[in-house]
């Protein structure tokens, strides 16, 4: 796959494998590019969104079976930085001491890595806002890490019914008055609908931007 362009611009977020971190330990040492993470419900389409950013369809494994990630894995973006893929959260069919293990691994990167400059918040189109999604936002936030908010699966609904959910969480970021809170950016995996808007996010966030254009917070 080519790299994703908009507006005559590339943004080359071509990436592969490294690993599922177990430990903190495994991690690269700092300094060797920033992080970006990806988090969510369960089926909420992280792995599709990471094989379209990272210009590799089969990159993260897709299936019908939610909550098959179990730790986070870490995908090397070659033109520096990191992709981290936080596991799902909300899949009850889990065994407890996997989801234990899963949470333990997530919490202690967060712990331990500063470095993670941002996390890209997946939650589905589909659904109503939920407070799972809102609690994890806030989280992330309670970490110091700036979050942005990305509305997947947009092309299951229709051209009308698109706005609300990008309405509803445009609405509860204006309510949470946290300048590290950005978006909504409403996305499709499956037609490509924002995604050069997100590429140039996460570009811009791995050059040392932290808001949707680079140039500080902006909510909304």
């Amino acid at each position: 796959m080519k790299p994703i362009a908009t507006r005559g611009e590339s943004f080359d977020l071509r990436a592969n494998f490294v690993l599922s971190v177990a430990d903190p330990h495994q991690m690269p040492p700092p300094g060797e590019g920033g992080i970006v993470g990806l988090a969510g419900r369960s089926n909420v389409g992280k792995s599709s969104l990471i094989n379209r950013l990272a210009g590799s369809q089969g990159l993260a494994r897709t299936g019908k079976r939610p909550g098959a990630t179990t730790l986070p894995n870490l995908y090397r973006i070659k033109t520096g930085g990191y992709f981290l893929d936080f596991p799902g959260y909300g899949y009850m069919n889990r065994g407890h001491a996997t989801k234990a293990s899963s949470q333990d691994a997530s919490t202690a990167i967060v712990l331990a890595r500063p470095d993670i400059r941002s996390v890209l918040m997946l939650v589905d189109a589909r659904r109503e806002l939920l407070p799972v999604d809102q609690e994890a936002a806030r989280w992330f936030r309670l970490m110091n890490i700036p979050v942005t908010i990305v509305v997947t699966k947009t092309d299951t609904l229709s051209r009308n019914g698109r706005h609300l959910p990008v309405l509803g969480w445009s609405r509860w970021i204006e309510e949470e008055e946290d300048e590290g809170l950005f978006g909504p950016l409403p996305v499709s995996a499956r037609t490509g609908e924002g995604l050069p808007e997100l590429s140039r996010h996460v570009w811009e966030i791995l050059r040392g931007g932290s808001g949707p254009e680079g140039d500080g917070p902006t909510a909304g």
